[in-house]
């Protein structure tokens, strides 16, 4: 199973503070056969009876070959319940882990760059989250024996764009990732919400299409927790460069209803 804590939404002009790792990413009665007994049953000679003409030995065989095919079906709808790799389910999940190791790099900088103390708050919170988030992406691509992907392969492809990883939606360019890493104190404050703002509005619309088209209940429900998390942190990331005056402009955008809301 996958999994992601909802994080809570918050409201006010006062400065957000980091969230505490609270996160976590998964008949009918039987009957006796029904029928009417004949009336002489009682003259039955139970040792005599035969099902069906069959002789006790062939109904043995029967069984076990019966056993034997339920079995083998068995395995082959289990194995047939693991996504394929062209499904929605493994490329968001390969392409989200992808896409979350850039939050990452970005968050790092910050740390190392940056002064602003809740700038420096929400590089933590990205930090442990995300993280966090990719571990149960890994796990998840693991028991459908799939894997992570070769790192050079043509993302998006489960949203009908097709693109090389670096260019999916919302991905800082290495000039910027560069510019980033040159950048010192307010600068690297500025530059780290613009970018990563950027970079999450991308991550709401892979997260949201998943939500919509994954046939795995997990994928859903993981992919529209991190698709409403991340808006809610766009919406932080907007009052927080109001309150400190930077010179960024983060557009709002729409929190989406919780799973199951």
């Amino acid at each position: 199973m996958v999994a992601a804590t909802e994080k809570p939404e918050t409201t006010g002009d006062d400065e957000v503070p980091a969230t505490d790792d609270t996160r976590p990413v998964g008949d009918g009665d039987g009957g006796d056969g029904g029928g009417l007994a004949p009336d002489d049953a009682d003259e039955v000679d139970v040792d005599d009876w035969e099902p069906g003409g069959l002789s006790w030995p062939k109904v043995v065989v029967l069984g076990v070959a019966l056993a034997f095919l339920g079995f083998a079906l068995a395995l082959f709808l289990n194995r047939d319940q693991h996504p394929g790799e062209s499904s929605v389910d493994v490329g968001f999940l390969r392409d989200m882990a992808s896409h979350h190791e850039q939050a990452l790099e970005m968050a790092q900088l910050e740390l190392v760059n940056g002064s602003d103390p809740g700038a420096l708050a929400f590089a933590r919170e990205i930090l442990i989250f995300q993280s966090k988030e990719i571990g149960s992406m890994e796990r998840l691509l693991a028991t459908w024996d799939t894997g992570r992907g070769d790192p050079d392969r043509q993302a998006m492809a489960w949203m009908g764009m097709a693109s090389p990883v670096e260019a999916m939606p919302g991905m800082a360019t290495e000039e910027e990732m560069d510019a980033l890493r040159d950048a010192r104190g307010t600068e690297a404050d500025a530059l780290f919400f613009e970018l990563m703002a950027r970079h999450h509005v991308g991550g709401i619309h892979m997260a949201k299409y998943a939500a919509a088209n994954a046939d795995n209940s997990d994928v859903r429900n993981f992919a529209a927790v991190v698709g409403r998390n991340q808006a809610i942190e766009v919406n932080e990331f907007a009052q927080t460069v109001e309150r400190l005056g930077l010179p960024v402009e983060i557009e709002r955008v729409e929190v989406p209803l919780a799973p199951g809301a």
